[in-house]
């Protein structure tokens, strides 16, 4: 009968020991270079007039995009919902003097939307220069914004002593993430993509997903850093590629952060652990002559 010696025992614990520190230290590294390889896979920034959209929209598109006023901000639809907006889009209007115009659309996450938007003079009632401001925000700023259009006859209402300074940010509006500003423009070009479809507390109604305008600003809104008004009337022409793009899964940042200290608690561990698994022999259990002590026993005797 084969009894294996406790060598093969202590080879089969090092084989072990070595397999969970590769094991470990790859599930270290491996969140950093899947995050790098997503980058990499990642489109990069758009070059300028790479809107790739044709002059024909697809059928149907109305239940993608509404055209609206500012004007007119307090006028709800009662149609059905906008559908998300997954398709290219062609759009023209005109925007008139002292006024603005917005394209309302529903935009998701997994797609990156590209907007080209290029202003000319209206040939019937001719700009003094065809430049204005574009905005991208969502629904609630769209409210504030039209509110701010409606007091723009009151001068600078918000620094009014009846409201607290404190509570400006609350009734102002604000450009998507902050950024999406680009005033005194006559071709403008960006891309956004959408991390989140939002809570059941925002967007229509609460249905998870929220609508996004694209406002064409013709008139001297609230803002210090915007244009004034064209004085005449200014033909836009809007192109809004969509193209799918690849979603990091939110869990990867969360990993990526957390590897680095964990790293620092655990790899000494490991290290330590191996050192002393390389130092410790274990000698197999059997009879052994002492020659040192068998020799003196002898010399005794003679």
């Amino acid at each position: 009968m084969y009894v294996p010696s406790e060598q093969g025992g202590v080879s089969l614990t090092r084989v072990a020991t070595k397999a969970i520190a590769s094991i470990i230290n790859v599930s270290f590294i491996a969140p950093s270079v899947l995050l790098m390889i997503a980058i990499l896979s990642s489109p990069s920034v758009v070059a300028a007039n790479s809107c790739e959209v044709s002059a024909i929209n697809p059928p149907r598109v109305d239940d993608y995009v509404e055209e609206h006023s500012v004007e007119n901000f307090w006028d709800f639809n009662t149609g059905d919902k906008l559908r998300s907006l997954n398709l290219d889009v062609y759009w023209e209007t005109t925007v008139e003097n002292d006024s603005a115009t917005a394209l309302k659309m529903e935009l998701v996450p997994g797609y990156r939307y590209t907007f080209c938007i290029k202003m000319t003079p209206n040939s019937e009632d001719t700009p003094l220069e065809p430049v204005g401001d574009v905005y991208l925000m969502t629904g609630g700023d769209w409210d504030r914004y039209g509110f701010d259009y409606e007091m723009r006859m009151d001068g600078e209402w918000l620094e009014a002593d009846f409201l607290p300074v404190e509570w400006r940010d609350t009734v102002d509006w604000l450009p998507f993430r902050d950024s999406h500003a680009y005033e005194r423009v006559t071709e403008e070009e960006f891309s956004v993509a959408i991390d989140s479809s939002g809570s059941v507390w925002s967007g229509s109604l609460g249905s998870g997903h929220l609508e996004y305008f694209l406002v064409i600003d013709g008139w001297d809104n609230g803002r210090h850093t915007d244009g004034k008004a064209a004085g005449g009337a200014i033909d836009v022409e809007v192109l809004i590629d969509v193209e799918e793009r690849m979603n990091i899964p939110k869990f990867t940042a969360t990993i990526l952060v957390a590897s680095m200290p964990l790293a620092c608690l655990i790899v000494p561990f490991v290290l330590h652990s191996k050192y002393m698994q390389e130092g410790r022999v274990e000698m197999p259990n059997e009879e052994r002559d002492l020659p040192y002590l068998d020799s003196e026993g002898k010399d005794a005797e003679g």
